[in-house]
């Protein structure tokens, strides 16, 4: 799971935002956490979300998202700053996972 602040409800940033995109922000932290995606998620990923283009604006538009490239990507902003350490050592662990079930065959 991704790393949040136990405060993120009263935060201001946070407040102003509209349900539809405080549930989209969540599911963006889970679903990156989840698939690995180092807080990078392609159009693709965000309508899985249920990220739609005045959600995902909206979320750009308050400093939680950051657009990457065509303006569809989009980076969770500061991603790597609160999530970063656990990603690279979650990577670790399952190529070591990996390495270990391939030398039991």
């Amino acid at each position: 799971m991704a790393w949040t602040d136990d405060r993120l409800w009263c935060h201001p940033k946070y407040v102003g935002l509209s349900w539809r995109a405080k549930a989209v922000l969540r599911h963006s932290f889970d679903y990156s956490s989840g698939m690995a995606t180092n807080g990078h998620l392609d159009i693709g990923a965000q309508r899985v979300i249920g990220a739609d283009k005045k959600t995902r604006d909206e979320l750009v538009a308050g400093g939680w998202w950051d657009t990457n490239g065509n303006g569809e990507s989009i980076v969770i902003h500061d991603w790597d700053e609160h999530n970063g350490a656990r990603d690279a050592r979650k990577v670790r662990e399952r190529e070591r996972l990996r390495a270990y079930r391939a030398s039991k065959r």
